[in-house]
């Protein structure tokens, strides 16, 4: 598609600066709009591009070719997004549509059991498919109307074993849930950041975060 590579591709600044934070990004062009960041690429939509993302890889980012792999391997899934073309830097998907769960608890917007159900099943399809469903957590599973889907597959192909989404639901399960079945409520943006951070100084401290840099450094060009 000429207007995804001469109107974006060419004009976007990506730059990832850390491992664990988002990239930065200027130079968006007219009519594009930045929907989400993640640690390795930037996804945008266009009015004219009905039902479709665009994610565009940050120049010294490496990885894109491992998610196409993915893609490729996960076909057509309902709990997934779905892979229509690719280049260099880019990939064209799927549009899914929703809030992530970390949004739902911002917002007090209730997640039910079923999207929770979604996502193990899509684990279990992916592992079937021959894939090992890494960096699951609250800001890359969305939902809309009780289903959930998983929007970012970037790490299938990573082979160390991922703890986040077995805590997100041990936390969802014995405290979320209960709570949440008693009374609506939402938890302030500070505290769910300060249990993000603090999260991260467990993975840090576990030995996880070391594991996965040893895959990960390779990742990333000076």
């Amino acid at each position: 598609m000429s207007l995804i590579y001469n109107e974006l591709v060419k004009n976007i600044f990506i730059k990832s600066m850390a491992q664990y934070d988002p990239v930065i990004i200027k130079n968006i062009p007219k009519d594009w709009n930045l929907v989400g960041k993640g640690n390795f690429a930037g996804v945008f939509t266009h009015e004219t591009l009905n039902g479709v993302v665009v994610k565009v890889y940050a120049k010294n980012r490496e990885g894109i070719k491992e998610e196409i792999d993915v893609y490729k391997k996960l076909g057509d899934h309902h709990s997934f997004s779905k892979l229509y073309d690719y280049g260099e830097r880019h990939l064209v998907l799927k549009k899914l549509d929703g809030i992530t769960l970390y949004q739902a608890l911002k917002e007090g917007i209730f997640i039910p059991r079923s999207v929770i159900h979604d996502v193990d099943q899509a684990i279990i399809y992916a592992k079937q498919r021959g894939l090992n469903p890494t960096d699951i957590h609250g800001k890359n599973v969305i939902m809309k109307d009780g289903k959930g889907y998983i929007v970012d597959v970037s790490d299938f192909l990573k082979p160390y074993s991922c703890p986040k989404w077995s805590h997100f639901k041990k936390i969802y399960n014995f405290v979320y849930y209960p709570l949440f079945k008693r009374f609506q409520f939402a938890i302030p943006f500070w505290f769910l950041e300060r249990v993000r951070k603090s999260y991260q100084y467990y993975l840090l401290f576990s030995g996880f975060r070391k594991r996965q840099e040893s895959y990960q450094e390779k990742d990333v060009k000076p």
